[in-house]
């Protein structure tokens, strides 16, 4: 009977056994299961939504314009953050210090963080390339740290007016590219240089968590005088085809709409923004095949 007995306790803990090996293999996640799991844990990259004006106030018209625009803008609240692509001011008007200070006072009413990129009106073009330099500086040099901005922020040591940041699977750059005279064609190439180091040492560190790049720039580099920029286009295109994921190259200085892809490397999609107060709102959705949106309307 002890036996027996024995036998029964025995056949009874390798069931219990068993049964709870079979129960831990039924519920165990499979590897598509837990593929699955993890994807529904990190949340795709929301789209990046912003506003970008150039060339813009030539006179008090658009200087009126300009005020009218950011009043709107700051009501509207539908971009994260706004850039200016250069050009503060006509080329033929004297680059007075005041005219740096009144936009720069004008610009610093946004609601939203406002970036700025160097015009060559306000630094190539005055008479004392220099003092319109100094003036820049003192009044637009590092201009968004007038806003708390969520991300963080880096700069070109050889450069510090050029910026970098990556956000929402996107990375922004601006750089000091200018147009116009060549006053000292060491100096020019070396800006060029130090740009295009700039813009493949940004895309290069965030080609693995990026799946777009937006590059600010003031000079049309395509249609006026395009040789000039060679030692920075040459470099630029090499980066970009290297990088292989959607590039904007948006800018200024040509005062009229532009859309195109005007090199090999059609990943680059090179934007001409309107001059005046018609800013065009951009948005930046890398979930999308072709993941640049523009509206040029938004304000109206």
């Amino acid at each position: 009977m002890k036996k027996k007995f024995s036998s029964i306790v025995y056949f009874l803990a390798w069931l219990f056994v068993f049964s709870s090996c079979n129960e831990s293999k039924n519920n165990a996640p499979t590897s598509q299961e837990e593929k699955e799991n993890e994807e529904e844990q990190q949340p795709e990259n929301q789209p990046v939504t912003f506003a970008v004006i150039g060339d813009v106030p030539y006179n008090e018209e658009q200087r009126n314009a300009l005020i009218d625009f950011i009043d709107g803008h700051n009501s509207k609240n539908s971009s994260e953050f706004l850039v200016h692509v250069g050009d503060i001011k006509a080329g033929k008007t004297p680059c007075e210090e005041s005219i740096y200070e009144d936009v720069s006072t004008i610009l610093k009413k946004s609601s939203v963080p406002t970036f700025i990129i160097l015009g060559d009106n306000e630094y190539n073009d005055c008479d004392n390339p220099e003092k319109g330099l100094e003036f820049w500086n003192n009044y637009f040099f590092q201009l968004h740290k007038n806003w708390q901005f969520e991300y963080n922020i880096e700069y070109q040591k050889e450069r510090e007016e050029n910026f970098s940041w990556t956000e929402n699977g996107v990375t922004f750059i601006g750089i000091n590219l200018v147009g116009s005279k060549v006053h000292d064609e060491a100096e020019w190439n070396k800006r060029l240089s130090d740009n295009a180091t700039w813009v493949k040492q940004q895309l290069d560190e965030n080609k693995t968590e990026s799946g777009a790049a937006v590059i600010f720039a003031h000079a049309n580099i395509v249609e006026v005088g395009p040789e000039k920029f060679d030692v920075f286009t040459q470099s630029f295109r090499a980066a970009a085809a290297s990088y292989d994921l959607p590039i904007l190259f948006i800018h200024g200085d040509g005062h009229s709409w532009i859309q195109n892809r005007p090199w090999e490397e059609k990943n680059i999609l090179r934007v001409q923004v309107d001059n005046g107060a018609r800013a065009v709102q951009v948005t930046v959705d890398t979930s999308l095949t072709n993941p640049f949106v523009f509206d040029r309307d938004f304000m109206d």
